[in-house]
């Protein structure tokens, strides 16, 4: 009986390492898409007052789709769905405390070989301003950066967005954006 036990672990055993291996194979999701794609930000906000209680955007960017290689002919099955956009701030000032990662989950199309435009994009949301670091800015937490002795905060967005094509073949392009966070009373 107990041998009857260990060959049947055994044989369990075998058989999810075939099916693991087999999973492993070459899917089309694994596979490098034939396009890649750039961002454009013609304009932007570079200082934030958080006395402004509002969520930062970039007013205009452009996604651009284009193929790799020169001579690919690229089709509907090369659109571009993205859908993941993952900031990540990291301190530009010589502090070491960031406002947290945060995740939005949006759907944009971008046509192969075209572009998407996109206006008043958010890329880091105003609750934000109530957490480390930057609540260190406000008047009644001292008005200053406890590490860097300044009365502003800079920080720089890793911004990566990811998708897939229409064929399942992953896509995602990384841009940075610098951001000066500040306090100054609204004045009505």
């Amino acid at each position: 009986m107990r041998t009857e036990n260990q060959l049947f672990r055994l044989f369990v055993a075998a058989l999810v390492v075939v099916l693991g291996a087999c999973a492993a194979g070459n899917h089309s999701a694994d596979q490098e898409a034939p396009v890649i794609l750039s961002v454009d930000v013609t304009e932007g906000v570079a200082d934030v007052n958080i006395a402004v209680r509002s969520d930062v955007s970039i007013p205009e960017m452009t996604i651009k789709s284009q193929a790799k290689a020169p001579d690919t002919t690229l089709g509907p099955q090369n659109d571009v769905i993205l859908t993941e956009w993952v900031i990540t701030p990291v301190r530009s000032d010589g502090g070491t405390v960031a406002s947290p990662q945060w995740r939005e989950y949006r759907n944009v199309t971008v046509p192969a070989g075209g572009t998407a435009n996109l206006r008043n994009y958010r890329i880091f949301p105003a609750e934000y301003f109530d957490r480390q670091p930057l609540v260190q800015l406000y008047p009644q937490n001292g008005g200053v950066d406890r590490e860097t002795g300044k009365v502003n905060i800079r920080q720089r967005l890793q911004i990566e967005i990811f998708g897939k094509t229409v064929a399942g073949r992953r896509v995602s392009v990384r841009f940075d954006w610098s951001l000066n966070f500040y306090y100054s009373p609204v004045t009505q």
